[in-house]
C-alpha cells in the first residue's frame, strides 16, 4: 500500500513539476494548504478520475459549480467569478494545483482567506490589484441580486466611498491586504460598505 502510494505520489510530482523541481511543486501545495501527503495523493486520484485530461475546462466547471452553489449564486456572473478565482494563472483551465489551493481558501473559516479568494475572482486582469472598474462590476452585481438591501448610494458612489476608506496609499488600486486591514481595524464600516457581502458571503 505504501509502495503504491509512493508511486502515485511520484506520478503526481511528474504531473505538477514542469518548470520547477518536482518535490518543490508538491511542497508548494503542502505548505500552502497543510494537506497531508496521503490525503493529497487520494485527492489527486479523484481529480484525475473525474477529469482525465488533468485539468478542468470552463465548460466542465459550470455543472461542477452548480453542484455546491446556492440557488442565489447559480448565475452565470457568479460562476464566471468563481472560475476566475480557481484559474490562478488565467489559462482558462484549472489544474490540480490551482484547484487544491483555491478550494482550500474557498473552504476556509478565516475571513482573511475568504477575502483573498474572492479578491482573485474580481481581479480580471490578474494584476494583483483591483481598479475602480473591476470593483464596480462586483458592486453592480451586488445591487442586481440584493435588491432587498437599502442602498443609499449609487454603485459608482459606493465604489468611490470604498476607495476613499480602503485605499490607504491612494494609488487608485485596492489590494487584498488593504481590504483585510480595513476589516481588522473597522469591521462595522467594512460591513456597511457592502464589502462583507462582496468578499465574505
Amino acid at each position: 500500500c505504501i509502495r503504491d502510494s509512493n508511486a502515485e505520489y511520484g506520478r503526481l510530482l511528474v504531473h505538477m513539476g514542469q518548470d520547477k523541481s518536482k518535490h518543490q511543486a508538491l511542497k508548494d501545495i503542502q505548505n500552502s494548504t497543510g494537506i497531508d501527503k496521503k490525503v493529497l495523493v487520494k485527492r489527486y486520484k479523484q481529480f484525475k478520475k473525474q477529469f482525465p485530461t488533468g485539468y478542468i475546462t470552463k465548460q466542465q466547471f459550470v455543472p461542477f459549480a452548480e453542484g455546491f452553489l446556492s440557488s442565489e449564486h447559480c448565475k452565470p456572473e457568479f460562476i464566471d467569478r468563481l472560475f476566475r478565482a480557481f484559474d490562478i494563472d488565467g489559462s482558462q483551465t484549472i489544474d490540480f494545483k490551482e484547484f487544491t489551493l483555491a478550494a482550500t481558501l474557498c473552504g476556509s473559516d478565516s475571513p482573511e482567506d475568504k477575502i483573498r479568494f474572492c479578491f482573485r475572482s474580481l481581479d480580471t486582469d490578474n494584476s494583483g490589484t483591483l481598479d475602480k472598474k473591476e470593483l464596480l462590476s462586483a458592486v453592480q452585481l451586488l445591487y442586481k441580486y440584493r435588491k432587498d438591501e437599502k442602498w443609499e448610494l449609487s454603485p459608482e458612489e459606493l465604489v468611490d466611498e470604498i476607495f476613499k476608506r480602503v485605499d490607504i496609499n491612494s494609488d487608485q488600486k485596492l489590494s487584498a491586504e488593504e481590504l483585510i486591514s480595513m476589516l481588522r481595524r473597522d469591521p462595522s464600516s467594512f460591513s456597511q460598505l457592502g464589502l462583507g457581502l462582496i468578499f465574505l458571503s
